[in-house]
């Protein structure tokens, strides 16, 4: 379990955070050092080398388990840009059949899943505290989806669904004023009790 311990006020959070809630001090994070465990083969996972980070790997399943950092440095445009190796042409892949949630490589607790960047057509499993984790080629098809732009594309999609928001809110809006308008038009007591 990943605890995290206020190095001013000593504060203890059962959770990997940076900055602590009682008093905003610095955190130190101090975790276990248990093995994490495979959560497709329910092996214990092995050290790989990649791009200058140790990431854990199932030597079954190729899986790869990413803490929040390197998935953050490793999905990032500034790194994906760097590596020449990085395919620009991508194609998104069709969706996976649905499956039963896995659990966390490191607490145990069921992760949730997601497409990446809600277009990619890469469902990932993260735990919120603990990290992501990669089904073999995951990492490749995410990289490559950065390479060709796909972050940007995300973001205007995302823009397009606000604007549909707004404009499905102001239709609702204009018709609350018509209606107000009417109401004030005429005497509501006087139409319940009298009729026209």
């Amino acid at each position: 379990m990943v605890q995290s311990q206020c190095l001013s006020c000593h504060h203890i959070v059962k959770a990997k955070v940076h900055n602590c809630p009682m008093c905003n001090g610095g955190m130190q994070i101090s975790q276990e050092d248990k093995p994490k465990q495979c959560p497709r083969c329910a092996i214990t996972l092995k050290i790989a080398h990649y791009r200058n980070f140790e990431l854990d790997k199932c030597n079954q399943c190729e899986g790869l388990w990413l803490e929040p950092d390197e998935f953050s440095v490793l999905t990032s445009e500034f790194d994906v840009y760097r590596d020449e190796s990085s395919d620009p042409l991508y194609k998104r892949p069709a969706l996976k059949k649905s499956e039963n949630y896995l659990p966390c490589a490191n607490c145990q607790k069921m992760m949730s899943r997601r497409n990446f960047k809600t277009l990619s057509g890469v469902l990932i499993d993260s735990c919120i505290h603990c990290g992501v984790w990669l089904d073999k080629g995951e990492l490749a098809s995410i990289r490559s989806f950065v390479a060709s732009g796909g972050l940007d594309k995300a973001q205007d999609d995302k823009l397009i669904r606000q604007e549909l928001k707004l404009d499905a809110l102001d239709d609702r809006v204009s018709d609350l004023e018509l209606m107000e308008k009417m109401l004030n038009k005429f005497n509501v007591k006087r139409i319940f009790f009298r009729g026209f």
